[in-house]
């Protein structure tokens, strides 16, 4: 870990004091603590948010099988210097902020700005925990010590909570002036993603609390959790290319001549929405642009096409590609070299990064100029995503007063109206009328889905129908996903490795390489296996 003295940090870029308001005994270039300007401090917070939200979701969609992970087995697809980013900016940079900011904030009674930080600061913490297992807390962010200690992930959880109260009681008193807000216009936003992260505590931890589901029915009667698309938890990006970038980095890499050299769009997860169900997935113009309509005969461009369909996929799994029409992916742990694809290969689309909507005979290499020029959201809590954890509570905890198959129907129909709606970003979008879902093709979707869960025999079967939506809800976001699929072990029906032998799944993640050389403390993890605390399930259930 970084040596996390880092009150210094507030220095340079994020302080600005006046003179005036230094005893003049005070050396002014000895900034302290205490002279911080609160809303340069919270500004800087919610930037480094959602860079640590970027990251953690962008490993989660790689191991679900949204995004293709390069690599040929889970050992060599990370390495522990993968790590650094996500824990660096939690330790290093939010905590250290957050930590600096909450007594001024309260001291001055800025309420509102301590209560998103208190909000903020407990979903990195549960985030921390989801995928590193024991991290440090109680002993981190002391100038004193700089090897602190690890805490039990339940503990952790527990802390997160008590911020999350103490935040939303901050939210609730009056404040002396308003933060920058750049998630709501009101602390009503932050009071509803506060109530709704306690949701997410619940269910996480569903298999381990036996008071998970009074706790969630409490919720569900007494406080406002996020319920439809006013209240979605989202960052939005701008569309300057320099000074700074303001775009969404997913825009970045994906359409400065072409996709960056390691991103691939998933076969597997772009077959989810082309034809699981026999129907196309209506948001799947919106998620996904294709470059050309047309597969490459070449296996220079497309080496897969020369091979047959590893002998361990079950003949249903998709392979190499999906369709004749331009849908071009990668398979999961792939680690075969690149090739020269980059102006082939399907890509982001309109939503959630702000690129371009694949209407008819769109198809061509992108540029930084095309579609909404990157001005996207990282949809972190949506309402849509409420409904399939409330879905998946009322079916497995069976939830007082709460319909499993309705709020299945909810989430689907909330997550559609939401990824239509952000497509006017694109000034093209609606030139080609006749490649926008109408209404009756929306019904017809969604038919064919609550027929499936109709038609599933049991428990289990329905939770795969309802966590195989949610995870095409969640396209942009992998926490959620990453979470989801060890509590659940869905979808039941993922993509294998390329390999037949792989190693083993990540239960949770190697410890980041900059806490172990830099923490005396610190002791590395024998591979992928440690499960965290909320995880019961045997070894080896999942892959």
């Amino acid at each position: 870990m970084k040596r996390i003295k880092k009150y210094i940090t507030l220095a340079l870029v994020l302080i600005s004091v006046s003179s005036c308001e230094l005893d003049l005994l005070d050396d002014p270039n000895s900034l302290k603590p205490q002279d911080a300007d609160v809303n340069f401090l919270t500004n800087n917070i919610q930037l480094t948010f959602k860079d640590i939200f970027n990251d953690a979701s962008s490993k989660g969609m790689e191991t679900t099988r949204m995004k293709c992970i390069y690599g040929f087995n889970y050992n060599d697809a990370y390495l522990p210097t993968a790590f650094n980013t996500i824990w660096n900016l939690s330790y290093a940079n939010l905590f250290t902020d957050i930590n600096t900011l909450i007594p001024l904030a309260e001291e001055r009674n800025l309420h509102y700005h301590a209560g998103m930080a208190k909000v903020m600061k407990a979903y990195v913490m549960i985030t921390l925990v989801d995928y590193f297992g024991n991290v440090p807390y109680s002993e981190a962010i002391d100038p004193q010590n700089f090897n602190p200690a690890l805490d039990d992930g339940e503990n952790v959880y527990q802390a997160a909570l008590g911020l999350l109260n103490e935040g939303i009681i901050n939210l609730q008193a009056t404040s002396s002036g308003r933060p920058n807000d750049f998630f709501y216009s009101s602390e009503s936003g932050w009071i509803k993603f506060a109530n709704t992260l306690k949701l997410k505590i619940a269910l996480q931890t569903r298999l381990v609390n036996t008071a998970a589901k009074a706790e969630i029915e409490q919720l569900i009667t007494n406080a406002d959790i996020i319920s439809d698309a006013t209240d979605d938890f989202f960052f939005r990006y701008g569309t300057n290319i320099s000074g700074p970038d303001s775009r969404d980095p997913v825009f970045a890499n994906n359409y400065t001549n072409g996709a960056s050299s390691g991103e691939y769009m998933s076969n597997y997860y772009m077959n989810l929405l082309y034809r699981d169900k026999g129907i196309k997935d209506p948001r799947l113009r919106y998620y996904f642009f294709r470059q050309t309509y047309n597969m490459t005969t070449s296996t220079s461009e497309l080496p897969c096409i020369a091979t047959s369909k590893p002998q361990h996929f079950p003949s249903w799994m998709p392979y190499c590609t999906i369709s004749s029409d331009g849908y071009w992916g990668r398979d999961h742990l792939n680690g075969q070299g690149i090739p020269p694809d980059r102006t082939l290969r399907t890509i982001w689309g309109v939503y959630p990064a702000a690129g371009k909507f694949d209407g008819e005979n769109d198809a061509r290499a992108v540029n930084q100029n095309a579609g909404g020029k990157g001005a996207g959201i990282k949809p972190i809590m949506m309402s849509s995503f409420v409904k399939f954890m409330l879905a998946e509570a009322a079916l497995t905890l069976n939830i007082s007063g709460q319909n499993p198959k309705d709020l299945l129907e909810q989430g689907i129909r909330q997550s559609i109206t939401k990824v239509m709606s952000f497509a006017s970003v694109d000034p093209t979008y609606g030139s080609n009328d006749e490649d926008i879902p109408t209404a009756s093709y929306i019904d017809t979707y969604v038919g064919a889905v609550l027929d499936k869960y109709d038609a599933a025999p049991d428990t289990d079967a329905k939770l795969d129908v309802i966590v195989k939506e949610y995870l095409i809800a969640l396209w942009g976001n992998g926490v959620e996903a990453y979470n989801t699929y060890r509590r659940t072990g869905k979808p039941a029906d993922i993509q294998f490795g390329m390999q037949e032998e792989v190693g083993e799944y990540y239960r949770s993640f190697v410890y980041p390489a900059d806490y172990i050389t830099r923490n005396s403390n610190a002791v590395q993890k024998q591979g992928n296996t440690q499960q965290v605390f909320w995880d019961n399930h045997p070894a080896g259930w999942i892959h």
